[in-house]
């Protein structure tokens, strides 16, 4: 059995940094929904990464360039929750990425997610991975069928 001191010391989940607008732009079905309702384009994508980062595997942050919602100049995750953030009028998505991956000491644990080539290259740069958004939509199936398969296996045995 752990204890609680046990389960302070295993490590936190890699953080997964997405360019939300850039995922938007790449993925046909939410860049069609975003020519006729920007919100609910955004809103399909952060319910979709909400599963993502409740299988446990990630800590999603996603990031806006702002005009929407709260506007940030600072990433400053919150213990366990998915981050939803969107840029100060003064300040790019791109930017507040950039400056997430520079204060992270443990930059290897981040990996970015962006179709922007200059971004990638600039969050390489600083020590940290970058993905596609083709592979987060296959991250995205991939992780819903490990949890399908692990929510089969508990029903199985409860009815054992």
């Amino acid at each position: 059995m752990k204890t609680k001191a046990a389960a302070r010391e295993l490590p936190a989940a890699p953080a997964l940094v997405i360019d939300g607008h850039s995922v938007i732009f790449a993925w046909k079905e939410l860049r069609d929904l975003h020519a006729h309702s920007p919100n609910q384009a955004r809103h399909l994508l952060v319910e979709r990464l909400r599963q993502l980062h409740d299988s446990g595997a990630w800590s999603v942050i996603l990031v806006f360039d702002g005009r929407f919602g709260s506007r940030l100049d600072r990433i400053e995750p919150a213990s366990g929750d998915m981050v939803v953030a969107y840029s100060s009028p003064d300040c790019t998505a791109d930017s507040l990425i950039e400056g997430f991956v520079a204060r992270r000491r443990d930059r290897q644990r981040v990996t970015v997610v962006t179709a922007d080539q200059a971004e990638r290259r600039t969050v390489e740069a600083l020590g940290a991975w970058c993905s596609s958004p083709e592979w987060l939509a296959s991250e995205l199936v991939e992780r819903q069928g490990t949890l399908v398969e692990a929510l089969g296996r508990i029903h199985r045995k409860a009815r054992w």
